[in-house]
């Protein structure tokens, strides 16, 4: 199968847009406000750059064996991080709100154990090796962490107002970097679902050229001037702090 202009752009661009997340992250010394983000676009660069190797000079000396359990296990940290910024994302947005904060940290973690039980689930029923079932547990976990992705992207859509997030603030930003590839992927998987494998090519350039998008939304977000909180939306900032003082007793005395 030859190769056009287009999958050398797309496959050169994430490496390259990768690279700018990182120096952008660098350059504005936000490593400490998003470690998980950073590990997050680190370990996708590192991947970016192994995966150049292997097909440089270990396509024809690892056995498919090797490469498989290799690529799926990325899969899975690269799962597991996602999960992660999610998380980080919500912290950092109620980070003045301790109730808040406690009542997401229980969601999350009971999200997290229903997720990994229900990929196990998934891993033991499947019939035969223990490869196919992998993969199954791989993408189910997959699908799940993209339509968090995009909850996470409307929930800060709703309540921006409500907390003072302006559209132009670095959360905002990265959530929005998330949620447009989880839609357009998600919805590139209805199709391909519908299609078969004849929509299989088409597949592999939205969600590239997807995740490059999603890449050049953090670009921009990081590099550019960040607006500050603003508390003059629908409910006031002493609402706010009045109604987490209240949950906060609420939890305490849980």
């Amino acid at each position: 199968m030859s190769l056009t202009a287009t999958d050398y752009l797309l496959w050169v661009s994430g490496p390259i847009l990768l690279a700018l997340t990182g120096g952008a992250l660098l350059k504005r010394r936000l490593v400490c406000e998003f470690p998980v983000f950073f590990a997050y676009v680190a370990f996708h660069a590192l991947r970016s750059v192994l995966f150049a190797v292997y097909l440089l000079y270990f396509q024809h000396r690892m056995s498919y064996a090797d490469y498989f359990y290799a690529y799926w296990t990325a899969e899975a940290v690269s799962i597991g991080l996602g999960f992660a910024v999610i998380y980080e994302i919500y912290r950092l947005a109620f980070r003045n709100y301790d109730a808040l904060r406690q009542l997401g940290a229980l969601m999350f973690g009971g999200g997290a154990v229903v997720l990994l039980a229900a990929a196990v689930l998934t891993a033991a029923s499947a019939p035969g090796a223990d490869a196919p079932g992998i993969v199954r547990a791989v993408v189910l976990l997959e699908r799940s962490v993209r339509v968090m992705q995009c909850g996470l992207l409307a929930f800060l859509f709703v309540l921006s107002s409500f907390f003072g997030l302006h559209w132009r603030h670095r959360l905002f930003g990265i959530a929005l970097g998330f949620g447009v590839f989880a839609t357009i992927e998600l919805a590139a998987v209805a199709v391909r679902s519908q299609m078969g494998a004849a929509a299989a090519a088409a597949y592999s350039h939205i969600g590239t050229a997807a995740y490059a998008c999603g890449l050049l939304t953090w670009v921009c977000y990081l590099l550019a001037p960040e607006a500050a909180p603003q508390y003059a939306g629908v409910v006031s900032h002493s609402y706010l702090s009045k109604w987490n003082q209240a949950l906060l007793e609420m939890l305490g005395e849980r």
